[in-house]
């Protein structure tokens, strides 16, 4: 009974191995980010410092979503998501705190 469980087990965790994923992660220098989410982030962001950049691309949809982490003038940092369709037409932006400094604060309690 054991043996079949862990055969079982190996068998799913094999099939899962070879579903492609959805998503592409992937880190984006400043200077490499498309002028029209550069401009969304100073809008929303003015005076801040771009701390970090990731980029997200969804296979199927072909949508972009960049993930930009920003220092504001008064230290706090943020997050600010800007999402594209596959012809680079803005469809979302979305400002929120960084989810690794609420992290932090969470362990400073």
């Amino acid at each position: 009974m054991v043996v079949m469980t862990v055969l079982a087990m190996a068998a799913l965790l094999t099939a899962a191995a070879r579903v492609p994923e959805a998503e592409n992660e992937e880190k984006v220098a400043v200077k490499d980010l498309p002028r029209n989410v550069l401009a969304v982030v100073k809008a929303v962001c003015p005076g801040g410092k771009i701390l970090s950049a990731e980029k997200e691309t969804d296979r199927k949809t072909g949508q972009v979503e960049y993930d930009v982490k920003v220092r504001q003038e008064g230290g706090k940092v943020v997050e600010v998501e800007v999402v594209l369709d596959k012809a680079g037409n803005i469809r979302k932006v979305q400002v929120g705190e960084d989810d690794e400094d609420k992290e932090d604060e969470e362990d400073d309690d």
